[in-house]
């Protein structure tokens, strides 16, 4: 496929990307309603909702329910999505495979195994700052991976990171097994955390998560133009004044900052970064200056949907979202992977 070729397969018809953008917007905004509202004994409507948005009145107990409840986990969820589909957007382009998820090349599992071994009392780790924690973990087992994926050799092989990816988890995840057995009393509470969960954030944790998570996403954006170069071709990005090696290495640290705020206070929700870029590129296309913002609300919409949906099903008792977003995905993956193939 020539350049030009290559340039004009990048955009999709104006019409289709805006409507399918609208679509996501209202999908996300709904599924925050639904996340807010939740189930409960008591009857939340939308307007309280809307009281709480515009009218907020501190003596209303409804309104201090959805204030340090609710809301610190509806936020919570809008930025783990987005920035859990942002991360996948970044790692398929970075390695041109479609394999490339945070959960595939161990991001996941390392920033789970960190808070793992905090958690039974490894010393330094569980002294320091829970999402540093995380993203020292996920910064490791990324640079792992990337070495013996030979992704910084001219030799480099989609596959050949993929299996990288999956040894250096399976490692990972024997380790937090591990850590989980010698955790005793907090052995539950930290197996509920791996699956991926919401239900202990509070305001706190939040604090914790939207100043690495919001600068992560910032650095993808400014990405974008390069990524769009680099999808050419390596010689055609070089060509046009990209630095290469500066891309890649501003984008791991995008990717760390992602995935592993995210998994410090949700656990390793699974699913989101491999799913979303699928949905999202066929639909408005390569180009990374719109491709990154939607699969960002798109990743936000399926996470809150998911947790609203996790309180549903065995109410009064709650679901793991990462179980949810497993469910979701899976045939939607499926479904995927066979057309493609066909």
């Amino acid at each position: 496929m020539s350049v030009l070729t290559q340039g004009k397969a990048m955009v999709k018809p104006h019409w289709c990307t805006v409507a399918f953008t609208v679509l996501v917007v209202f999908i996300t905004c709904s599924g925050y309603a639904a996340s807010m509202l939740g189930w409960s004994n008591f009857s939340l409507t939308l307007n309280s909702l809307f009281q709480y948005w515009f009218h907020f009145d501190e003596a209303n107990m409804i309104q201090q329910i959805l204030a340090t409840l609710r809301a610190p986990r509806a936020h919570a969820g809008l930025m783990i999505g987005a920035c859990l589909a942002v991360a996948g957007v970044l790692m398929q382009g970075l390695t041109r495979n479609p394999l490339a998820s945070p959960s595939i090349l161990g991001i996941n599992a390392g920033a789970a195994c960190f808070m793992a071994l905090a958690s039974i009392g490894v010393p330094v780790l569980s002294q320091i700052n829970p999402v540093l924690n995380a993203v020292t973990g996920a910064l490791l087992s990324g640079i792992t991976v990337m070495i013996l994926g030979g992704f910084f050799s001219s030799r480099f092989h989609p596959l050949r990171l993929v299996l990288a990816g999956i040894a250096v988890s399976a490692l990972l995840i024997g380790l937090t097994r591990a850590a989980v057995i010698l955790a005793d009393d907090m052995a539950y509470s930290v197996l509920h955390w791996l699956t991926g969960s919401l239900s202990s954030v509070d305001a706190s944790q939040w604090q914790l998560l939207w100043p690495p998570a919001l600068l992560g996403l910032i650095l993808a954006m400014g990405l974008a133009r390069n990524l769009n170069l680099l999808s050419l071709g390596e010689e055609v990005a070089v060509g046009l004044g990209s630095n290469v090696s500066m891309t890649r290495l501003v984008s791991g640290v995008a990717i760390v900052l992602l995935a592993g705020s995210c998994v410090a206070i949700a656990g390793p929700i699974g699913f989101v970064g491999l799913l979303i870029p699928h949905l999202v590129r066929p639909i408005v296309g390569h180009n990374y200056h719109v491709l990154i913002p939607v699969s960002a609300l798109s990743g936000a919409a399926l996470v809150v949907w998911s947790d609203a949906l996790s309180r549903s099903i065995a109410f009064p008792a709650e679901t793991p979202v990462g179980v949810i977003t497993a469910l979701l995905g899976t045939p939607c993956f499926i479904v995927i992977a066979v057309r493609r193939s066909l």
